[in-house]
């Protein structure tokens, strides 16, 4: 009988000097085996520097559910942006990367076409890291500053994606179009839109840390602020493609875990 291939992620610590624009580095490797290996790319808030199938492109904010199919034996590395800290070092607005996978050199011309060749010709996961962290490294001196206050609503919407926006327009003193609009710019999309995400990303963070077997979905949808169980399985099937509990079964059989 076919095997399907099951894959290893690990993430990686971002070097100091890019700790404020990058959240972490991250490999994803993928065993062996007959049959293809299916990767959902749910919606999370960020932009991602990915080398992947020949090519390094550019990974928009989502909005909605992707699924990737790699062969057996390959392997992805990428760079994962802090929410709100890309624009600045990738030289484009993240709105204008919503939900589009751009090729590097695309956006950065010549240069993205070098950082591009040099990724490909790396022997290894850890040094084709290292060619997207130098190549990173070397935009930051001459990059515009990261928009503060793009950041901090992103990472207070983290903690509590349940403020309201004119809260949090009234608190860095702006209208609530104008928190909006540098939101979207930074971010890539509305503060309300971002607070379904990152809520819906703490939901998935609580579950995968649930023990096997004891899974309460009702519980964490009262626990992370949905109205009910019913409010979360509407946000899963869209923001994952299907209901809760068959996302994170679908996702431990991936990763060769025992479904909970």
């Amino acid at each position: 009988m076919p095997t399907r291939a099951r894959s290893s992620y690990r993430e990686l610590p971002a070097p100091d000097a890019l700790a404020p624009y990058v959240a972490c580095l991250w490999e994803h490797r993928i065993g062996d085996g007959d049959l293809a290996y299916d990767q959902p790319v749910l919606p999370d808030g960020c932009i991602d520097l990915v080398v992947y199938d020949g090519e390094v492109v550019l990974a928009g904010p989502a909005t909605r559910p992707t699924n990737l199919r790699f062969a057996p034996g390959s392997f992805l590395v990428g760079v994962r942006f802090r929410p709100g800290a890309a624009p600045p070092l990738v030289g484009v607005g993240a709105a204008e990367l919503r939900d589009l996978e751009v090729p590097l050199g695309e956006v950065w011309g010549r240069a993205g076409a070098a950082v591009t060749e040099r990724s490909l010709a790396a022997s290894g996961p850890v040094q084709r890291l290292q060619v997207l962290t130098d190549a990173i490294a070397g935009r930051v001196d001459g990059a515009p500053a990261v928009a503060p206050v793009a950041t901090g609503i992103a990472a207070t919407l983290a903690r509590r994606p349940a403020v309201p926006v004119p809260l949090l327009a009234d608190r860095v003193a702006l209208s609530e179009r104008q928190l909006r609009r540098l939101v979207e710019a930074a971010v890539g999309y509305p503060p309300r839109t971002l607070a379904r995400i990152l809520r819906f990303q703490r939901f998935l963070r609580a579950a995968r840390a649930s023990p096997p077997g004891r899974r309460d979905l009702a519980g964490l949808a009262a626990e992370l602020g949905y109205a009910d169980q019913a409010h979360l399985t509407r946000e899963s099937r869209q923001l994952g493609g299907l209901p809760p509990g068959a996302l994170l079964d679908w996702e431990a059989q991936r990763l060769g875990r025992h479904a909970g």
